[in-house]
């Protein structure tokens, strides 16, 4: 990390045509769930469906912990290739693994099928510790019987549709409520646009003045961390997985926390500078109403 008092963001430019809407949100009402499911062999693809199915959910986010797995597959991000500015740059394919905690958005592909996108802690054999990184739910292999805390939200439509501006496939939002009265609200961030930023004025335009932070992830571009003392570090790595944000918005103005990995799968983990924190590829953020 380096420290400087004078920081620029960094603007990634995508290969495609920049879309016109940067942020786009929608309200539901709010199921939570929280409980272990049997993985009985199965992918963790399957094992999270599977528990938002039982709560009668199709879409949301969620937190899962103490996964064990038989096969392990996950990746980070990092410099262009393929025609990407930015796209995974390491992708590892492992035995026996297990994922301390992750976190996933819910949702379904344009057929109806169920899909996860899922940025996890890794823990497994020949890797450093700790790691983490981008999974692939329907390659990672289950057993035992890991936690699940889901955010369900179940007015909501996240659809993986192709980006015409980042050539990577995203949760799109087909569908929500608007009326300002709504429990939760799921905001997806496209790139550049600054995190907190975005989150303050898709609570503005929901009528939202205090809210938390529920199980959210994305993607980052060398984000700039504040520490105690106000000092801002800025970190020198695109594609950054975010394994997690956190955090709360109370009187309109948003305070956002983030564990992110670099290409290597190492953790930063601090508060985001206000400004300094722009999306590389997607931003997918649930917030709860207080």
């Amino acid at each position: 990390m380096i420290r400087a008092p004078d920081i620029e963001p960094f603007y990634m430019v995508h290969p495609g045509p920049v879309a016109a809407r940067r942020i786009e949100w929608a309200g539901s009402r709010l199921v939570e769930a929280t409980g272990h499911i049997d993985g009985a062999g199965r992918s963790l693809l399957d094992v999270i469906a599977a528990f938002a199915v039982a709560h009668g959910v199709e879409s949301g986010t969620g937190r899962i912990s103490d996964c064990a797995l038989t096969a392990t597959r996950f990746t980070t991000g990092g410099p262009a290739r393929d025609g990407k500015a930015a796209n995974y740059t390491y992708i590892r394919d492992l035995g026996a693994g297990h994922l301390p905690w992750g976190t996933f958005s819910y949702g379904r592909t344009p057929d109806g099928a169920p899909f996860v996108h899922c940025h996890a802690r890794v823990e497994a054999q020949g890797i450093a510790q700790p790691a983490g990184g981008h999974l692939f739910p329907a390659d990672c292999m289950v057993e035992g019987e890991p936690k699940i805390d889901l955010c369900g939200l179940p007015d909501i439509d996240l659809v993986q549709m192709p980006d015409a501006e980042t050539l990577h496939s995203v949760f799109e939002v087909e569908e929500g409520s608007r009326d300002r009265n709504t429990e939760a609200l799921f905001v997806r961030v496209r790139p550049n646009e600054d995190v907190t930023h975005a989150v303050e004025a898709a609570c503005r335009a929901a009528g939202i003045t205090d809210a938390d932070i529920a199980p959210s992830l994305g993607s980052l571009n060398a984000p700039a961390l504040t520490g105690a003392g106000r000092d801002r570090r800025a970190l020198a790595h695109v594609g950054m997985e975010a394994l997690a944000f956190t955090g709360t918005v109370r009187g309109g103005r948003a305070a956002l926390d983030v564990i992110a990995v670099d290409e290597a799968g190492n953790p930063h983990e601090g508060r985001l500078a206000r400004g300094l924190g722009p999306v590389c590829v997607t931003a997918e953020i649930a917030l709860v109403r207080r």
